[in-house]
């Protein structure tokens, strides 16, 4: 049996971008088309945060999980939702980029 080292918490999390039951606005616009049509533009309220991989996003960098009234619930980085100044959603961004080809990177011989 293999273990999903995913952390699914429903309780606020020191460090993290939002609080649970904070209020957030989807942003208007997805320029790779990731984020669900019906979700844009629109508020909804933090229900979760979920960090598949802990290691690398704990406790800064969670995906997001937020409630639409009427639409349901999906997942956002914190830069798909107005929660934060520019540059603060730009510092997390940079965050991932940078983890994530860091783990990319082959072994050395």
């Amino acid at each position: 049996m293999t273990q999903d080292p995913s952390l699914i918490l429903c309780s606020d999390v020191e460090g993290a971008p939002v609080r649970l039951g904070e209020s957030v606005k989807i942003v208007s616009s997805s320029a790779d088309g990731t984020i669900s049509l019906s979700f844009l533009g629109q508020t909804g309220v933090v229900v979760g945060l979920v960090f598949d991989d802990p290691a690398t996003q704990y406790p800064q960098d969670p995906l997001i999980q937020v409630r639409v009234e009427g639409l349901g619930e999906d997942l956002f980085f914190p830069e798909e939702l107005e929660l934060a100044p520019a540059w603060a959603r730009s510092l997390i961004a940079r965050h991932r980029k940078t983890t994530r080809e860091v783990g990319r990177t082959p072994p050395h011989p």
